[in-house]
C-alpha cells in the first residue's frame, strides 16, 4: 500500500484494519503516514517526504523523488507482492505503476481515489486502462466517467460516510474551554508544510479580528502531519496565545459556527457535518498559474463540485486575503435565518450524492477476492 497525502494515509490505515478483521493475515507493507504505522503497515518507507504542493514545489524535489521511485519499483519487484494499493497523489503513483508494469510486474494494481482525469490530464484515462486492474473512486460521477472511459472502476459510496455514521465527532470531545461559549470558528490551515507556509499567516490576523468582535477562533493542528512541521506550528501558536485543538479537525468542524480551511478532503468532511465552510487555497504564482492553464472546472473544491453550485464560498490565491476571509465568514455568523435555511438544503441535496456505507468492507473484499 502507498499513500502520500494525510487523507490517503487515513484510507490504507482504515483499509488495513479492515482486511485484519476479515481474516487476512499476511504482510502488508509499503509507504505511508503516522495513521499508517499506527495500524500497522510496516511502513518501509514515510510519506511525509512527498507532502508537496504546487509544480514548482515538485520540481525543486525531482532528484529526490525519482529516486525514491526506483528504491520502491525495485523493492516491490523484488517482493512481488500478490496487490498494489495505491491513493491519489498522481504525479508519483502513475509514474510507480508505469514502472511496475513496464518492469513486468503481474501483481493486481488498485488506484484508490484515482486521477481526476475528469478536470484536467485526461490523457490519463489511457494510462488508466493499461495499468490499473481496478480504479475505486471516491464519488459517482468520478465512477460513471471513469467506466464511460472504458477503465475498470467500483463505487458503492465515500469511505467518510460510515466514519460519521457513528457521530463520534462532537463539542464533547473537546476541552470545555474550547467549546462552552457557543462562539467556536474553526480555522484549519492544512495537513502539509507547503499549505501551512502559504495560509498561516492571512489566517492567523482573521482570527485576530473575529476574535477582537467576540468570537472564539481555534485553529486544528492536523494530526498527520509531519513531527517537524507539527512542532513548529505547535510552538508559533503558543507564542501568539492562539487556541488550537490536536485532536481531529472533525470535532471541530462539528462544534463550529463555521470553518475557515485550506481545500481538500475536509470540504467534504464539513459538508457531512453540516459545518459551513470558507474554502482557502494558495500556493505560489507559478503553479497558480500552470494550474490555471490546465484545471477546467467551474468549481474547486469537491463540496461545490457535488453541489453544483457555489454551496462554500472559494477563496483562491490573491482572494485568499483577510478582507475576504472576513467578509465571508461575517455575513454566515451574522447571516439570516432565511440565507442559513437555503443553505443547508443545499447541503442536504449534496450529501446525498455520497452513496452507501461499508466502502472498506467493499474494498477489502475485492482484494480478497483478487487472491491476496
Amino acid at each position: 500500500m502507498s499513500a502520500v497525502e494525510a487523507s490517503g494515509d487515513h484510507y490504507i490505515a482504515a483499509l488495513a484494519k479492515t482486511l485484519r478483521h476479515s481474516g487476512y493475515a499476511g504482510d502488508i507493507w509499503g509507504m505511508g503516514g503516522v495513521e499508517a504505522r499506527e495500524s500497522g503497515i510496516r511502513t518501509a518507507w514515510h510519506g511525509e517526504r512527498l507532502q508537496l504542493m504546487g509544480f514548482t514545489e515538485v520540481l525543486h524535489a525531482v532528484p529526490s523523488i525519482l529516486a525514491l521511485l526506483k528504491e520502491m519499483t525495485d523493492k516491490i519487484i523484488e517482493e512481488a507482492p500478490a496487490a498494489v494499493v495505491v491513493v491519489d497523489s498522481p504525479d508519483y503513483h502513475m509514474g510507480l505503476v508505469s514502472r511496475l508494469r513496464s518492469q513486468g510486474y503481474a501483481g493486481k494494481i488498485f488506484y484508490i481515489s484515482p486521477p481526476a482525469v475528469w478536470a484536467w490530464r485526461k490523457s490519463r484515462v489511457h494510462d488508466l486502462r493499461r495499468t490499473i486492474d481496478m480504479c475505486l473512486p471516491l464519488y459517482e460521477f468520478e465512477h460513471d466517467y471513469l467506466v464511460s472511459k472504458g477503465c475498470r472502476s467500483g463505487w458503492i459510496g465515500s469511505p467518510l460516510l460510515e466514519e460519521f455514521a457513528g457521530g463520534e465527532y462532537s463539542k464533547e470531545n473537546l476541552p470545555s474551554a474550547l467549546s462552552q461559549d457557543g462562539k467556536l470558528v474553526a480555522f484549519l490551515p492544512g495537513s502539509r508544510a507547503s499549505e501551512i507556509k502559504h495560509l498561516l499567516p492571512t489566517m492567523e490576523e482573521a482570527a485576530s479580528r473575529l476574535k477582537a468582535e467576540g468570537w472564539h477562533p481555534v485553529f486544528s493542528v492536523a494530526p498527520g502531519l509531519d513531527p517537524r512541521v507539527r512542532a513548529k506550528l505547535l510552538e508559533r501558536l503558543s507564542a501568539e496565545g492562539i487556541d488550537f485543538y490536536e485532536g481531529s479537525g472533525r470535532d471541530l468542524m462539528a462544534t463550529a459556527n463555521c470553518a475557515i480551511g485550506a481545500s481538500g478532503t475536509i470540504t467534504v468532511e464539513s459538508l457531512i457535518l453540516g459545518c459551513y465552510m470558507i474554502v482557502t487555497y494558495k500556493i505560489n504564482k507559478l503553479s497558480a498559474l500552470l494550474a490555471k492553464m490546465i484545471i477546467k472546472t467551474p468549481y474547486f473544491a469537491m463540496a461545490n463540485i457535488l453541489c453544483g453550485s457555489e454551496l462554500f464560498p472559494e477563496l483562491i490565491q490573491d482572494d485568499a486575503n483577510v478582507e475576504n476571509m472576513l467578509g465571508c465568514a461575517r455575513e454566515w455568523l451574522n447571516g439570516d435565518e432565511k440565507l442559513r435555511a437555503e443553505v443547508m438544503s443545499k447541503m442536504e441535496r449534496a450529501r446525498k450524492k455520497l452513496g452507501s456505507q461499508g466502502v472498506y468492507k467493499y474494498w477489502a473484499g475485492l482484494l480478497m477476492e483478487a487472491g491476496i
